[in-house]
């Protein structure tokens, strides 16, 4: 590989060669005061100065006009060498008593220091060619930003022994105003310098090729007036307010091209207090803007549908808890069946509240729970009143969110136990007092304790071998929402307290 390399470069040299002694002939025919006569006697030595002279004066007058240095640099005995137009670009004074590697070392910053021996390393072993950046601080007070170029320098064998390249001053393209312009004219997003009279002062090159307006046509006219009609005076609006704000001011708005399509455009605009100016950015949001309007209307669609779908579920569950009604009144001679038939019901409207709660809700993934629990202990308060019996609850809640999967078998738990305590939680007045207590134990887990202050305790009701069919659900019911729920000591009244990991999110 080093020898096809070293054949290359000899290649390359020969080329340059053959074309130097084109560019001396072309040369000696411009220099109409040199004529054949006088050419016949120069020597070989003589012809070769010439030669010389003229590939050194080329060289010089490229470097001049494209403000690039020479440079040279052999490892072994640590040599630099620079052409003149790099003492220039680095601003060397004559007086410098110093080698020119300590001069090169003492421009450097500190980041181009700290980069200098890995960059030395690989243009040891590299047989490409190795661009490199440096910022230098010369001893007139300037900061350069330089671009380094090298190439190897090859020995017989073909190892690498040094190397040289050019060196160019790109200063000017980076913080004066070809940077500024080449930022200005090269990028994608849309740059704009606007006057507080609503007039582009300047537009960058984007401005036409989005919206198809010549520059003279955007400068000549108001920016207003090519914004959708629809956006006018809220671009107004954002714009004049641009003298009051300290911040950045970020909006969207639409614009239409000359051809009347729209395009959106998120902007990023601020003012200059000295001149008075607005300095804006915007970008092309099209495409975007409408993948996402497409997304948010499929997503609307399918929360339609899902709603309408909770509200089915919800209608039928209501077809069945009347159907229930109805064969309870047809037995209402069987104490027992008509019992049966209003705890079905009972169930069923505690899982269709819930349907309702969800279609009704903003977000159809989670409902808010303890607005539900009141509702279910109110709608179950109000089936068991009577003359005689006066159903009251109390709540000490914080919000809880939870899922369908979650909310349906918890709605059915809360059922069984409200119910156990209308049925037999009476206090000494025939009355019933049922507490539900929300929270949040420090383990993360939500915690219900729901129960009641009447006169018959029920001992060991989840423990009883002869259990109910509520016992049965409320166990199975715990089960499937991988919770732990146990009955508390109490002498007034029967507690229970539920213990479950919630999957969304508490609002305290």
């Amino acid at each position: 590989m080093k020898n096809e390399h070293q054949k290359l470069l000899q290649e390359i040299k020969k080329t340059e060669a053959r074309l130097l002694e084109m560019k001396v002939q072309s040369q000696q025919f411009e220099l109409k005061a040199v004529d054949s006569a006088s050419v016949s006697f120069l020597n070989e030595l003589e012809l070769n100065e010439f030669k010389v002279g003229l590939n050194e004066k080329l060289i010089q007058n490229s470097e001049d006009f494209s403000n690039q240095g020479r440079w040279k640099y052999i490892f072994e005995t640590n040599v630099m060498e620079w052409s003149e137009e790099a003492y220039k670009i680095f601003e060397y004074p004559e007086d410098y008593k110093g080698s020119l590697n300590e001069f090169y070392l003492e421009c450097i910053d500190e980041r181009t220091t700290n980069l200098l021996p890995t960059q030395v390393e690989k243009l040891k072993t590299s047989y490409n060619d190795v661009m490199i950046n440096h910022t230098i601080h010369t001893p007139n007070g300037n900061t350069k930003n330089l671009s380094c170029v090298s190439t190897p320098i090859l020995d017989k064998k073909g190892d690498i022994i040094g190397v040289e390249g050019y060196i160019k001053d790109l200063t000017s393209h980076i913080t004066g105003n070809k940077g500024l312009d080449n930022f200005f004219n090269l990028s994608h997003d849309l740059h704009c310098i606007v006057h507080m009279d609503h007039h582009f002062v300047k537009v960058s090159p984007s401005w036409s090729k989005l919206l198809g307006y010549s520059e003279k046509e955007l400068i000549s006219n108001s920016f207003l007036d090519f914004v959708h009609p629809d956006d006018v005076e809220k671009s107004a609006v954002v714009y004049d307010k641009l003298e009051d704000a300290e911040l950045m001011s970020t909006f969207e708005n639409r614009y239409l091209t000359k051809s009347g399509e729209i395009v959106y455009l998120s902007w990023n605009s601020q003012i200059d207090e000295e001149t008075n100016l607005a300095y804006c950015t915007a970008r092309d949001i099209t495409e975007t803007k409408l993948v996402k309007d497409s997304l948010l209307n499929d997503l609307s669609e399918k929360e339609l549908l899902l709603r309408e779908i909770h509200h089915r579920v919800k209608n039928n569950l209501q077809i069945i808890s009347s159907l229930l009604s109805l064969q309870a009144g047809a037995n209402s001679e069987h104490e027992q069946l008509t019992e049966l038939y209003d705890d079905s019901k009972n169930r069923i409207q505690s899982m269709a509240a819930i349907h309702e709660m969800f279609y009704q809700s903003d977000e159809l993934d989670k409902i808010e729970f303890c607005t539900y629990t009141k509702k279910l202990v109110g709608d179950l308060s109000k089936a068991f009143t009577s003359k005689n019996k006066i159903i009251d609850f109390s709540f000490d809640a914080v919000k809880v969110y939870l899922n369908l999967d979650t909310a349906i078998p918890l709605g059915l738990l809360i059922n069984e136990m409200v119910t156990n305590s209308i049925k037999h939680g009476e206090d000494e007045f025939g009355n019933v007092n049922i507490f539900v207590v929300i929270k949040k134990s420090e383990e993360g887990l939500v915690e219900f304790t729901i129960g009641d202050k009447g006169i018959n305790t029920q001992k060991d009701i989840l423990s009883n071998e002869g259990n109910s069919l509520g016992v049965l659900l409320i166990n199975s019911l715990v089960e499937q929402i991988d919770g732990e729920i146990e009955q508390l000591d109490s002498d007034v009244g029967t507690t229970f307290k539920l213990f479950f990991k919630n999957r969304p999110s508490i609002s305290p």
